[in-house]
């Protein structure tokens, strides 16, 4: 029973320093977004994802629901540009997609380590995070763009897709081969920890 209790306090612990983690990255812009030339890469979900890793796919929704929180918020009190404020004044928006990252991040890692190596469930699990991301959070702008025909100045809903495509095009496809070689780079070595194994055994 003191071991029950002590593991479940280390891993309350660790899901604490995962959300602070994402509290920080969130705060501090160049902490969650890279940006290499013309691209810019989120770097939230890999935090997220690696936390469903970890923690299981319960922590994966915790964090992830910390992530939209903080995006919803941010959005109304210190917004980085107006398209930040037009999508993420919307909770659906903000909120919905980064829960279903950390869900479906877990979802992958578990589904594939049971057939596959770690390694290669990593990557797909940090793959499907930034995928999960991009299509969800586009998706759901293009739908309250297009489908409530918002406009925003002389910029029409139909407009706003091909915006839309253009950022997926250009991130997306990077962001996803970045999260798909990143996240087990850094989730291998965690796995191997012998501590970290032992308190992970009880997921």
């Amino acid at each position: 029973m003191n071991s029950f209790r002590h593991q479940t306090t280390q891993r309350l612990v660790l899901l604490s320093m995962f959300i602070a983690i994402i509290i920080v990255q969130s705060l501090v812009p160049f902490l969650g977004y890279m940006t290499i030339g013309v691209v810019s890469i989120t770097l939230i979900q890999l935090t997220v994802a690696i936390s469903a890793i970890l923690l299981g796919n319960r922590a994966g929704l915790m964090t992830g629901f910390v992530w939209g929180l903080l995006s919803f918020i941010r959005s109304w009190t210190s917004p980085s540009s107006p398209l930040e404020v037009l999508m993420f004044h919307n909770p659906f928006i903000a909120i919905l997609p980064r829960v279903l990252v950390g869900l479906l991040a877990g979802i992958a890692y578990n589904v594939i380590s049971k057939r596959k190596n770690d390694i290669l469930a990593a990557s797909v699990s940090g793959l499907v995070a930034s995928v999960t991301n991009t299509v969800l959070v586009l998706g759901l702008s293009a739908f309250f763009f297009i489908g409530l025909h918002a406009t925003m100045g002389t910029v029409s809903g139909t407009q706003w897709l091909w915006i839309l495509l253009g950022i997926a095009g250009n991130n997306g496809i990077f962001e996803g081969i970045f999260s798909f070689v990143v996240t087990p780079i850094i989730v291998t070595p965690l796995l191997k920890s012998s501590h970290l194994k032992h308190l992970l055994q009880g997921d």
